[in-house]
């Protein structure tokens, strides 16, 4: 586990990305077989479709602007949200983008997107660069990546709720490594949002 947590937390983000990349795809995996093997199909359909309001989906050609607003708030600021904590010297900008990568597998393994095709996916790897969502998280890991170092609050032991202010704001900085790592994940978010709205609007004029 230190060895984990010292790459976690490397002076470089490469290494940090690498390392939070590994930890994802073996959540994910997980997740996959699991929810394969002992659920059913479309159990978590109902609750994606809620969170994707109809609208969206007709968005016609500003689709792919919609959905990359939509990953930058909600995606890209969650992260933001949560580097601004750590526990020990973990950063809690991590735990978004592995939660996600586990429900991206228990989706996987359950068939519970929004469009889709009746039939559930046996794990394998190469959906890794056939899916979008595989290269989705890969974005948010690099910005986790980048801000991981960043944290002004954490609570003096793991279990503590009381939370200590360990810098100031005007002490924030970022190597050139670490903005470059943050714009390539927004560069990524911007072409995965292009290619699903084409997949999306070829999907429902088929």
């Amino acid at each position: 586990m230190g060895s984990i947590l010292r790459s976690l937390t490397h002076k470089s983000p490469i290494r940090r990305t690498i390392t939070a990349s590994l930890i994802a795809v073996g959540l994910w995996l997980a997740a996959w077989t699991l929810s394969y093997s002992f659920l059913s199909e479309g159990s978590f359909r109902d609750i994606l479709t809620i969170r994707v309001p109809d609208q969206v989906l007709f968005a016609g050609p500003s689709l792919g602007a919609a959905i990359f607003q939509w990953n930058v708030i909600f995606g890209v600021g969650a992260i933001v949200v949560g580097s601004l904590f750590a526990v020990g010297r973990l950063s809690l900008g991590y735990v978004a983008p592995w939660w996600w990568a586990i429900g991206y597998g228990v989706a996987l393994g359950t068939n519970s997107f929004v469009l889709t095709v009746p039939g559930k996916l046996a794990p394998r790897l190469d959906v890794m660069w056939q899916h979008i969502g595989a290269r989705e998280i890969l974005a948010y890991l690099l910005v986790a990546a980048a801000l991981a170092n960043i944290h002004f609050w954490k609570p003096r032991r793991w279990y503590d709720l009381t939370l200590s202010r360990v810098r100031g704001w005007t002490d924030l900085r970022l190597r050139s490594s670490e903005l470059a790592c943050f714009a390539g994940a927004l560069v990524l978010l911007a072409w995965t949002a292009s290619i699903e709205a084409a997949g999306v609007s070829a999907f429902l004029h088929r």
